[in-house]
């Protein structure tokens, strides 16, 4: 229907055009016919260009960008959850165990996502969280060993059976 002009400022912020179209077939009479706009988009970071297509006519093309990343984003989590955490099996029937593995699956996901960002060498998300699995019940110190794991492994030492006892009072 219309091209809408794009400000200097939104094509700053990577906004490369903003149209408003109908969607429908205008020959059938019958079909629905939706007011929309279609908003082009070029990401800096990855160097592609991607078209929105929304109905909202009051926000800014820069804006509507910004809520598809975010939307974007919330669907990668879902992604990995459903991947790396299937919730097929709940331990229990009632609502409230039902919530209580949910929140695990996403208390854990974060954990994992926070030890991934702070650790300096580039792990995929899914070896970080197998060798969390796999070491969690060990004494290494998962920071040292993400680093550089060769040499956190040289330098393990186990703990001495000894300490244990003397919290409880045996030794």
């Amino acid at each position: 229907m219309q091209e809408k002009p794009v400000s200097q400022d939104q094509q700053n912020k990577g906004i490369l055009s903003d149209s408003r179209v109908i969607l429908g077939d205008p020959k059938n009479n019958k079909t629905i016919k939706i007011n929309a706009r279609i908003i082009r988009f070029k990401d800096p970071e990855e160097d592609r260009i991607f078209e929105f297509v929304t109905n909202n006519m009051r926000f800014l093309p820069d804006k509507i960008a910004d809520i598809y990343k975010n939307r974007w984003q919330i669907e990668l989590l879902f992604k990995r959850i459903k991947q790396r955490y299937p919730l097929r099996y709940f331990l229990g029937e009632n609502e409230n165990a039902i919530k209580i593995q949910v929140w695990c699956a996403l208390i854990v996901d974060l954990l994992v996502k926070i030890i991934k960002d702070r650790t300096k060498r580039k792990w995929a998300y899914a070896n970080i969280s197998s060798i969390i699995r796999l070491h969690l019940m060990t004494y290494v110190n998962l920071q040292a060993f993400l680093e550089n794991p060769d040499k956190a492994l040289k330098n393990y030492k186990p703990p001495e059976p000894q300490i244990q006892l003397k919290i409880f009072g045996f030794a």
